[in-house]
């Protein structure tokens, strides 16, 4: 399994890829692709999926973990890109009616709808082989779960770790080792992130990959605790090869 991050606030170093507001995966496992939440802005997710050379058309689902403007507003453009329809799970209803920024959904033109085959997030759903979607959290996001357990990918974890990482436990027996995405760290204070460290040592999750809303305050303040290599960033163009 292969995820690959491809819209952050960072990314890769000498090369032409785009950082820009927002958070955006690709998961490949055998011969699947899955887009995990989409970015904020179609044009710089439509330009780093070029450069790293995956078409739109090579996906076979697109995850949305909640409707917040920087998970979900890319979608209108992939879909545009597209020449075949593509399953869209999603939280019930946030594509509904004519949605903006302003109201923290996302407007799709007509042309999207027709591209778009909606399945409401409502419990624990395989994508493809591999790959599973958490029912929604009291937080309104969801959060997905690869290799029956043994990671985890977060859009941005409002509420930290543990229920996420708890969920994991009781649904597939296991500890998750890896963390990738994001913990919400921007503008919060210091203990939060030393109680976010304390939450993945006791639960055994050593292997953390984190961006976007953790923010570089945060990533810093967990690093107080977990180490310098307890902590990696993965911004736009960095991979990760997972072996479940």
């Amino acid at each position: 399994m292969k995820i690959t991050c491809v819209y952050d606030e960072g990314a890769k170093v000498h090369t032409p890829l785009i950082g820009a507001k927002g958070t955006s995966f690709a998961i490949d496992v055998d011969g699947h692709r899955v887009l995990f939440d989409t970015g904020l802005r179609d044009k710089y997710l439509i330009t780093n999926l070029d450069i790293l050379e995956m078409e739109p058309d090579s996906f076979d689902a697109v995850v949305i973990s909640q409707s917040h403007p920087d998970n979900s507003r890319a979608l209108n453009g992939f879909l545009k890109e597209r020449s075949e329809p593509i399953d869209v799970y999603a939280p019930a209803g946030i594509f509904e009616g004519n949605r903006t920024l302003f109201s923290r959904g996302i407007a799709l033109s007509e042309e999207a709808r027709s591209k778009a085959v909606f399945h409401d997030i409502l419990g624990w759903t395989d994508v493809v082989p591999g790959v599973i979607v958490s029912p929604m959290l009291p937080s309104g996001e969801s959060f997905l779960v690869l290799g029956n357990g043994a990671a985890v990918i977060s859009g941005r974890g409002i509420n930290g770790p543990a229920e996420m990482l708890d969920m994991v436990q009781d649904r597939f027996g296991r500890k998750a080792r890896t963390f990738i995405g994001s913990v919400l760290l921007e503008k919060v204070k210091k203990n939060v992130a030393a109680g976010y460290a304390t939450d993945f040592n006791e639960r055994g999750c050593t292997e953390l990959y984190l961006n976007h809303c953790t923010g570089r305050d945060g990533m810093t303040n967990l690093r107080v605790s977990l180490g310098l290599k307890g902590v990696d960033d993965f911004y736009v163009g960095d991979t990760l090869d997972l072996h479940i």
